[in-house]
């Protein structure tokens, strides 16, 4: 059998043994609610398997059209931790590679997936296409199924303020900066993951101490530089903080243009350095902009400090 590549996660043993299982395949970027509800779908259909997501790293976009690649929602640690916290015994990693997209839609299902996996039942996307220039359909892989023994349903999309629920939605809401209606389809706040790194301490100088993300995927769709509220999820902590967060280049302080992403947490003091951290987005406060001096950016930051005290009610 032909090795690909894959790395598990969760229930190791349910690959590993070649162990019955229900599957589903997909990206998964976002972990959004339409993914929870195909995953709802096949559990309801399939009760009495464990079920197993199939995604892929890096985006089939990456490798076969790195000039249009499609910015990540979800770092890919962070989408196998949501799947797994939704439900799923296993996540399979598939590394998605030029060979590996060459795989006709007959050679994916009767090589990879039959051969990889114990397919007793699976569920795909109602948009869900695979094999060499996504010449694999529902229709194909339902003529499989009945060929191969194993039962298979698509799912219905999910429909959220008029339309079905996709990451292309979401990432078109946030780069317009509508954190409400992200909101509703990924089920939580779009997030920025990362750890805290060190910076040039300008804010501390300056009475407003940030803690600088270092994202863990430098891929991933990055808001529309300026400033926001956000929630800042400390992990170390259990707990969340309001903050405001600045991203872009810092034109007032800085030498080069160098993206930079950091959040002022609100009546917060301790030492965040080298632990993992996340900025909500929650509210647009204001396009980046360059001041005359380092008064007028002081004032200006109290000002936004204040807008994100009022939006948090604190």
């Amino acid at each position: 059998m032909v090795e690909w590549g894959f790395s598990v996660f969760g229930r190791t043993g349910l690959i590993a043994e070649r162990q019955p299982v229900a599957l589903t395949i997909g990206n998964f970027d976002g972990v959004h609610l339409g993914h929870l509800h195909v995953l709802k779908m096949l559990r309801d259909f399939k009760k009495d398997l464990p079920i197993v997501a199939l995604t892929f790293d890096p985006h089939p976009t990456v490798v076969l059209s790195p000039q249009v690649a499609k910015p990540s929602l979800v770092p890919l640690s962070k989408r196998v931790d949501l799947l797994l916290a939704a439900g799923v015994d296993a996540v399979v990693v598939q590394k998605f590679s030029f060979s590996f997209a060459q795989l006709s839609a007959d050679e994916f299902v009767d090589e990879y997936l039959l051969k990889s996996f114990n397919v007793q039942a699976a569920m795909i996307g109602f948009d869900f296409c695979y094999g060499a220039n996504r010449s694999g359909n529902w229709e194909h892989f339902e003529a499989f199924s009945r060929r191969r023994g194993f039962a298979a349903r698509q799912a219905d999309p999910l429909v959220i303020d008029g339309a079905p629920v996709s990451s292309s939605r979401i990432r078109a809401a946030i780069l317009s900066k509508e954190f409400d209606s992200a909101r509703r389809m990924l089920g939580r706040d779009f997030c920025l993951n990362g750890v805290v790194v060190k910076g040039d301490q300008r804010g501390r100088q300056i009475g407003f101490p940030t803690a600088n993300l270092g994202l863990f995927d430098e891929n991933c769709l990055i808001p529309p530089f300026g400033v926001y509220a956000v929630e800042v999820l400390l992990p170390r902590e259990n707990t969340s903080k309001p903050g405001v967060m600045n991203c872009g280049v810092r034109p007032t302080i800085a030498d080069g243009l160098k993206l930079q992403i950091e959040a002022h947490i609100l009546d917060y003091s301790g030492d965040l350095y080298g632990s993992e951290i996340a900025f909500g987005l929650r509210k647009f406060i204001r396009t980046e902009m360059k001041f005359s001096g380092l008064d007028n950016l002081k004032a200006q930051i109290q000002s936004d400090v204040n807008q994100a005290r009022q939006y948090f009610g604190v």
